[in-house]
């Protein structure tokens, strides 16, 4: 709840502050609550343990801090990376999110090559070189030997923190300060016509010594948001910067949150409950059962990987076709593709009578939630403008979670309602109604790509 509660707050500094102010806070943010998870995972649930002084809010309070860290990394990446690239904006975008995607395989990885007790000295815990800071900045009170929790949640807030420390040191601000000021003190939610994402990239592009007004003639042009005349004879077309409340009175705000709401559910709900699947399917008699913890994994790594390949898919497919010279196609065509995708996922799901062949509706799922998830950001920047877009995309965020909490809720009850029931049986119902979701959104998406008109205009 942190990553998506936070991000319309922490889209707001991003769009005033820029990207730095909110990365220091993202390497603290994570840093801290992965360490103070940690500590509560040490002290156990002793008289003098964490847990029994702090109790369950102190945990929520840190897995807060993990949610908002990370939606603050993420924010001033997206932001940055953003605001430099305006052709290939999409693709950009879609490697920078390519890689939140692929977080969970990563450190699975590392935790895979390293942790692992097979790739440790028998005679000391992490006793190898690469791993003495580690032990240096371990608590007095250690885990037990065949118990890698504690170590793969110090893994976690070192790599967060030095993630962030790169991007530190690297992310640099496009807008000037006193523009971001500027905007930031502007009423909020007003049609601007003057000021665009063009308009900003040309006031770069004058600072610098081999500007002309040809290579300034030349930006690109936002294409969900041209004049409806394709014949006009201006190069660059005035953005729109709709935030706030004047969100509340825009149509295709509601389609595209409901779109996102619609698929980000049903790919949460598959992703959340993929263990209890795992476990609810029985193993066919002619080869041996798998081992369920096992297979879990392998599945998640597989989903990870597919949601990486899902958002670098939607974003260099869609800047790709969208500048094709025979047969351009607009971005908006890609989310009635996404949401049958995602269709074809849970009726992929409710074939699987064999945990050997979730692998189907797994990789499934995570390319289409990779595909949402690299078409979201870049569709609302298009149609909402760029000044603002950090703050609108965190209030866009506010439907997976919205959406995603409550298909995980009704999964939840339909499986214990089926208690008496066996395999596939307990949770068929909770993939006919995510199915009926998709179902649902392949119509929102059809209405967004072919029936509404200022989400189609382009400039000839």
């Amino acid at each position: 709840m942190g990553v998506y509660l936070s991000s319309p707050f922490i889209g707001r500094m991003v769009d005033c502050r820029g990207p730095k102010p909110t990365l220091v806070f993202a390497a603290f943010a994570l840093t801290a609550g992965y360490l103070i998870i940690r500590a509560f995972y040490l002290s156990g649930t002793t008289e003098e343990g964490l847990f029994e002084r702090f109790g369950l809010p102190g945990l929520v309070a840190a897995e807060l801090l993990t949610g908002m860290g990370s939606t603050a990394g993420l924010s001033s990446a997206g932001n940055s990376v953003a605001k430099s690239f305006r052709k290939r904006r999409a693709a950009a975008l879609s490697v920078v999110l390519s890689g939140f995607g692929l977080s969970a395989f990563f450190y699975s990885t590392l935790s895979s090559l390293f942790l692992h007790p097979r790739h440790r000295s028998s005679s000391s815990h992490l006793s190898s070189p690469s791993f003495a800071p580690l032990s240096m900045l371990a608590l007095k009170k250690r885990a037990p030997e065949s118990d890698l929790t504690s170590d793969f949640l110090l893994l976690l807030a070192l790599g967060s923190l030095v993630s962030m420390l790169v991007g530190l040191a690297f992310v640099r601000p496009v807008l000037r300060e006193a523009d971001a000021a500027k905007d930031c003190s502007t009423t909020g939610g007003e049609e601007e016509d003057e000021v665009d994402a063009e308009s900003v990239a040309a006031e770069i592009d004058t600072e610098r010594p081999d500007s002309s007004p040809s290579a300034l003639a030349s930006t690109e042009r936002t294409p969900l948001l041209r004049s409806q005349s394709s014949k006009s004879t201006s190069s660059v077309v005035p953005d729109r910067n709709i935030t706030g409340l004047a969100l509340l009175r825009e149509l295709d705000f509601y389609l595209i949150f409901l779109f996102n709401g619609l698929c980000a559910g049903v790919g949460l709900c598959y992703i959340n409950n993929l263990g209890t699947v795992v476990r609810a399917l029985p193993s066919s008699s002619s080869s041996p059962a798998p081992n369920p913890a096992l297979l879990q994994s392998r599945l998640v790594s597989l989903l990870s990987i597919f949601n990486c390949l899902g958002r670098l898919l939607s974003g260099f497919g869609s800047d790709y076709l969208l500048h094709h010279r025979l047969l351009p196609l607009p971005r908006v065509f890609w989310l009635p593709l996404t949401a049958s995708l995602l269709l074809s996922s849970q009726l992929a799901a409710l074939a699987v009578s064999s945990p050997r062949a979730l692998w189907i509706p797994t990789a499934l799922t995570g390319l289409a939630h990779g595909c949402l998830f690299g078409l979201s950001g870049i569709i609302g920047l298009e149609r909402f403008g760029i000044k603002s877009w950090s703050q609108t995309n965190g209030v866009l965020a506010l439907a997976p979670a919205i959406f995603g909490q409550s298909t995980n809720l009704l999964f939840g009850t339909i499986y214990d309602s089926r208690a008496n029931l066996v395999g596939k049986a307990r949770y068929t119902p909770a993939f006919w109604m995510t199915s009926g979701m998709a179902l649902c959104a392949v119509g929102v998406g059809a209405w967004l790509a072919g029936g509404r008109s200022e989400m189609r205009r382009r400039a000839g």
